[in-house]
């Protein structure tokens, strides 16, 4: 599916995927490019902007690729650099033009609305075109998100290999999610239909950058490679991690500024006071306490944030523990 795009040992190279087509008759396209290493190996697929504000994802590309020794690489990297051209290019979480969360319709549609059409076809290249997926993310404008890795272990051969990775990425907040709500995300659908391991890994947002999420995504990319002895050097594993299972997208019941008490990857107790919405006259409306017994957050809105009712204001999610490996 990528045959159009040459390649040669030793080398990146650049290249463009179409993905859709404009009402122009012009392609929606991402650019690609490809890492050949000079042995043999495995190939890693690794994307980034399915959702369009994630930008730390491309520029943690730029940066792992600045520094790859391709003389060491065993195999093939992919790295598509915008998932969602359309959401990218309208700067939304969104698909502008049919108002669907591109990471929420997998397996998709080759016959259905523009953004399961894009999910299908996406889909089929990962699946077709390498062994592993590493999806990257962070929390756009809206959200800030701690720095986890997720994935989908059912307990088949590929979900077990999609929790090694996961250990081996180098988050510190590790979280197997079976849940209903994420059966519409690329990397279950990679797991589940096309039967090979992946998983996500998040870090940042609140519509800024910093460093060390740049350096948290680079670094992910690295592990998972050597992890998958594509790369030299055995991925190191953290002394303490925080699992997690199902989560809670808690929204508020009031308008207005969202005034946090806690950050992001804090851990939390049922009934803990965790934020206020106050209005224009100073009141607090509404008192944001934790529902679940314990819970650690995953993503936080971005503070002093104006919110409309029924806006997301955390992602808790569930606590199973901590471990090591």
């Amino acid at each position: 599916m990528l045959s159009h795009i040459d390649r040669k040992s030793g080398t990146v190279t650049r290249g463009e995927v179409r993905l859709g087509d404009y009402p122009d008759g012009m392609p929606v396209s991402s650019p690609v490019m490809i890492a050949s290493g000079r042995g043999d190996g495995p190939a890693l697929w690794v994307q980034a902007l399915i959702h369009g504000p994630e930008i730390v994802g491309p520029t943690a590309i730029l940066k792992f690729l600045k520094t790859l020794d391709l003389s060491q690489l065993r195999g093939t990297i992919i790295f598509l650099m915008s998932a969602n051209p359309l959401g990218f290019r309208g700067y939304n979480r969104l698909t502008p033009q049919d108002g669907f969360n591109l990471n929420r319709v997998f397996p998709g549609d080759p016959e259905g609305p523009l953004s399961y059409q894009l999910a299908d076809r996406l889909l089929e290249l990962s699946v077709e075109n390498s062994d592993a997926m590493l999806d990257l993310h962070s929390g756009g404008d809206l959200t800030i998100t701690c720095h986890y890795t997720l994935f989908h272990n059912n307990g088949t051969a590929e979900g077990q290999e999609s929790e090694r990775l996961g250990w081996a990425c180098g988050a510190p907040y590790i979280w197997n999610s079976l849940e209903d709500g994420l059966k519409g995300c690329h990397f279950t659908n990679y797991t589940k239909i096309g039967r090979k391991p992946s998983l996500i890994v998040e870090s940042g947002g609140g519509a800024r950058v910093w460093e060390h999420d740049v350096e948290r995504l680079e670094m992910a990319i690295k592990r998972v490679a050597q992890a998958m002895d594509m790369l030299p050097g055995k991925a190191p594993l953290e002394g303490d991690y925080r699992l997690g299972g199902d989560a809670m997208h808690l929204k508020c019941r009031h308008g207005g500024l969202f005034m946090p008490r806690i950050k992001e990857g804090d851990d939390v107790v049922e009934g803990q006071h965790l934020a206020d919405i106050v209005n224009f006259y100073g009141d607090v409306v509404e008192e944001v306490r934790c529902p679940v017994k314990t819970a650690w957050i995953g993503s936080i809105r971005r503070p002093n944030m104006p919110i409309y009712n029924g806006d997301q204001v955390f992602e808790i999610v569930e606590t199973k523990g901590r471990g090591t490996r």
